[in-house]
């Protein structure tokens, strides 16, 4: 008896080791493309309108997958900040991007308000696949985002 239990756990101890093989697993990054962003500071209630004191920044970081290009574009009365800039920092001119409104190579733009009242920052991003609300344009799917900002003083 104690023969057999001995053989019957060395035979599944040799089937258990011998049917064990790795996957060939791939993230599904590339098998999908996704529309989606960030903004700072994050509300829990509305993501695409804020409100920020002038000569504040916000950071607007896009999420998106399977992208075959994005764009930012903000109004005159702002400005792109580079990234060099600590969180301390209370003077932004050192960071400005002279850039006319459009940036296309980051994927977080830092924008600095430095006029009263209501502008509008816009992610306008292309894919090969559909994506939600996105317009087929010529062959490629167009997807817009706007986001309101209101800058008080």
């Amino acid at each position: 008896m104690k023969y057999i239990i001995n053989l019957s756990i060395c035979l599944l101890t040799m089937v258990f080791l011998t049917s064990c093989e790795e996957e060939d697993y791939t993230a599904p990054y590339g098998d999908f493309s996704s529309f989606t962003w960030w903004v700072s500071p994050k509300d829990t209630y509305n993501e695409i309108e804020k409100t920020v004191s002038v000569n504040k920044y916000l950071a607007f970081k896009d999420l998106s997958r399977g992208a075959i290009s994005h764009e930012w574009r903000i109004p005159k009365g702002s400005r792109f900040l580079n990234s060099s800039f600590k969180e301390t920092d209370t003077i932004y001119t050192p960071f400005i991007i002279p850039n006319g409104g459009v940036v296309t190579s980051e994927s977080i733009a830092y924008v600095l308000f430095t006029e009263v009242g209501v502008h509008e920052v816009q992610l306008v991003n292309t894919f090969e696949e559909s994506v939600t609300g996105a317009t087929n344009v010529e062959g490629t799917w167009k997807a817009e985002q706007t986001f309101t900002i209101t800058v008080i003083d």
